[in-house]
């Protein structure tokens, strides 16, 4: 088999030799015959791109990007010109070591798994003690991580991650910053949810450094991955969350058109208070199927007539729902609620069979 390490660099002057030298001579566990090191060049400003010119001999190949991208962006680059049966991710800063490859690549070697995580908060190796609130957001990002992608990881965030490159391929990495740890997390949840993809995770060292040593990760950073984590997953608790987000927006919008139609416009007999709920629903049915299928389920289209069989799939279950709430309004008005109430609760009644239906029926197809 082969071995692709993508290193992505950016502004390392101070390691970047060092950690070429240590990757070049890393050990590589029985089954691995050939490593190729592929160094994405992040538009270095500090002396490494020149360094890293003089590299024209095997095992490296080095790539340039003409302008910053991120993370994200160089490990893109990274993995379209990896050539190997299995890829790894390294960092150019030092803080992770080289020599661990074996126990990284012994799961996938054995086929027990097609894509490894290297925690560094979990086994008995060294790792060196540095900032305590970066531990505590780590900790809560992971496990928010888990709670909307239903893995068990303990170390969302670690560098090392080693995937089959048929398992990496699949992916169109969208983030360019270090919103790809999250992003890829959440597209490693899902396959492994819908096929059969083995995730695991090993204990690894840690030799983290300071920010006056170079580390570059910062609070902007961290509220991206919140972001991203509520974004890229696509469990159903996922879906649930940001259902009830994207639908508390609806719902609020529902909430106040007929309430300026009734009390701003004297829709006050009960027919024209059933026609101020009906325009209610009308006017919320697309800006909700574009909220729910581009942000609540990620749907990609394949073309322009899914497009339109999905949405006429998301108006025939509003449309239920729909029917099913003015029953309920008339209902319960006629047995002397008052219309604010009445709204409210016919609003959570739609919302719970709208979701039941978007969820099983209409996006039931996810796409990675």
């Amino acid at each position: 088999m082969k071995l692709s390490i993508v290193i992505p660099v950016y502004n390392e002057k101070n390691t970047i030799e060092e950690i070429l030298r240590t990757v070049e001579k890393a050990p590589l566990p029985e089954g691995i015959k050939e490593r190729e090191i592929i160094v994405v060049d992040d538009c270095s400003r500090d002396g490494t791109r020149d360094y890293l010119s003089t590299l024209k001999k095997a095992p490296f190949k080095v790539l340039f990007h003409e302008k910053n991208t991120g993370k994200g962006g160089a490990l893109r680059t990274g993995f379209r010109n990896a050539t190997g049966d299995i890829v790894l991710i390294q960092d150019a800063d030092l803080e992770y070591d080289p020599n661990e490859y074996p126990k990284l690549l012994k799961p996938i070697i054995e086929d027990r798994a097609d894509v490894v995580y290297g925690s560094r908060f979990v086994g008995d190796e060294p790792h060196r003690v540095l900032y305590f609130w970066h531990t505590v957001a780590n900790q809560l990002l992971t496990l928010l991580s888990n709670m909307f992608s239903d893995l068990n990881l303990t170390d969302m965030e670690t560098c090392y991650k080693v995937f089959r490159k048929n398992i990496i391929d699949r992916f169109d990495i969208e983030e360019n910053r270090f919103g790809f740890e999250p992003e890829i997390t959440a597209k490693i949840g899902e396959l492994s949810r819908e096929e059969d993809c083995r995730v695991y995770e090993v204990g690894i060292s840690y030799y983290g450094r300071t920010y006056k040593e170079g580390k570059k990760i910062g609070m902007k950073d961290a509220f991206r991955t919140f972001w991203c984590i509520f974004s890229y997953n696509t469990s159903h608790f996922a879906h649930l969350v940001k259902y009830g987000f994207n639908g508390l927006l609806v719902a609020l919008s529902q909430f106040a058109v007929i309430v300026l139609l009734i009390d701003g416009l004297g829709f006050k007999t009960a027919f024209l208070q059933n026609i101020s709920n009906a325009v209610s629903i009308e006017v919320s049915i697309i800006a909700g199927f574009i909220l729910h299928s581009i942000v609540t389920w990620r749907y990609r289209y394949k073309n322009a007539g899914e497009f339109i069989t999905k949405c006429l799939q998301f108006h025939l279950i509003t449309g239920i729902s729909f029917v099913a709430r003015v029953l309920l309004f008339s209902l319960l008005l006629n047995m002397g609620m008052h219309y604010k109430l009445n709204t409210l609760i016919g609003i959570g009644v739609a919302i719970l069979m709208n979701f039941i239906g978007y969820d099983f029926l209409v996006f039931k197809k996810k796409t990675i």
